[in-house]
């Protein structure tokens, strides 16, 4: 029995989020439901929220390596288990300066206590270049950086060396997917592999899907990835900037837009509003200082419709996930009147 926050269904993705921003969500196990609540396995109650004790599938891979990692670099363990990604076979870990001369020895760690995984790579600073493409050290395991990464019963084939992608958008991909209604026509702006376009196809398989992407690797793998999943002639990969595609053949064109790009996307909300119809919905994802909240996400949006003359209604602002300890990401929803 371990303790847990209960909380109803509908408020589940909310109560996760809170509870893995305040550092409080215990990663050691599975969150668990009933038909009525979810439960969330925590370190510590939350003030307001009563503890319940139940049962609950553990993560003995991830306990495993969090055991191991303690006894590698001490009190230092925390950062690095709760930083680390994994994509596919591949485990991606964030490692300080203080700790370089023990990597080694913690990537063999993490091959050990996850046979799933088979690579072990380290980041090498933030998203660089005109793809916003990022730098890995090899650490262990098989040296190589493709993988195939599964999500929502979608299989990906891509490069994490050569393309974007984050594996923490998982859950708003499969929010937005279970938003799309059979007939819609939706623009995924910034599409990379494909991940938004391929889960919305997966579950709306009447909704006419466009990605476009200016990566050409991107494109190369979003392609591949169509075939892959049996989706040709329902999602279309475009190689090319939004800021040129979207006025030469998709002005007007969805009903839905989406806007997952890792930075600056504000700067292309004028290409949003030009592709969607009018009464068409906007997905805006942006990075916005914690104190500053959702408030600064949604001014971003309406000064853009503002200045294209669209009447902005917001339907509904929320914390993606945090970035860093003054830094957030939100997600608007809104409609383009």
């Amino acid at each position: 029995m371990v303790k847990a926050i209960r909380v109803p269904r509908k408020k589940g993705e909310a109560m996760r989020r809170k509870l893995s921003s305040l550092g409080i969500l215990d990663a050691d196990y599975f969150p668990s439901h009933d038909e009525k609540y979810v439960y969330f396995p925590v370190v510590k109650g939350l003030r307001g929220y009563k503890s319940v004790e139940v049962q609950a599938r553990g993560r003995e891979a991830r306990k495993g390596f969090k055991e191991m990692l303690s006894g590698i670099v001490g009190k230092e363990a925390e950062g690095i288990f709760s930083s680390y990604d994994i994509v596919g076979d591949i485990a991606v870990l964030e490692i300080p300066d203080n700790l370089r001369a023990k990597e080694k020895e913690i990537a063999e760690a993490l091959l050990k206590a996850d046979q799933k995984i088979k690579v072990v790579l380290r980041k090498e600073g933030g998203m660089e270049g005109e793809y916003r493409v990022r730098r890995f050290s090899f650490l262990a395991g098989e040296n190589r950086t493709e993988t195939i990464y599964v999500e929502h019963g979608v299989r990906m084939r891509l490069d994490l060396a050569k393309v974007y992608f984050s594996p923490r958008l998982s859950h708003e991909r499969g929010r937005i997917a279970e938003n799309v209604k059979a007939g819609e026509t939706v623009l995924v702006m910034f599409a990379g592999v494909g991940p938004f376009a391929l889960v919305i196809a997966k579950k709306q398989k009447d909704a006419k899907v466009i990605g476009i992407e200016l990566n050409p690797e991107a494109v190369r793998y979003f392609e591949e990835n169509i075939e892959l999943n049996g989706m040709e002639g329902r999602v279309e990969a475009v190689l090319g900037d939004v800021r040129k595609v979207v006025p030469e053949r998709f002005a007007g064109f969805a009903d839905r837009v989406l806007m997952p790009l890792p930075k600056s996307a504000e700067d292309f909300l004028g290409v949003a509003l030009l592709a969607a119809k009018k009464g068409g919905t906007i997905h805006f994802y942006t990075f916005v200082n914690r104190k500053d909240g959702k408030g600064a996400a949604e001014r971003k949006a309406i000064e853009a419709g503002n200045k294209a003359g669209r009447k902005i209604e917001i339907i509904e602002s929320r914390e993606v996930r945090p970035f860093s300890p003054s830094t957030v990401q939100i997600v608007v929803d809104f409609r383009a009147i």
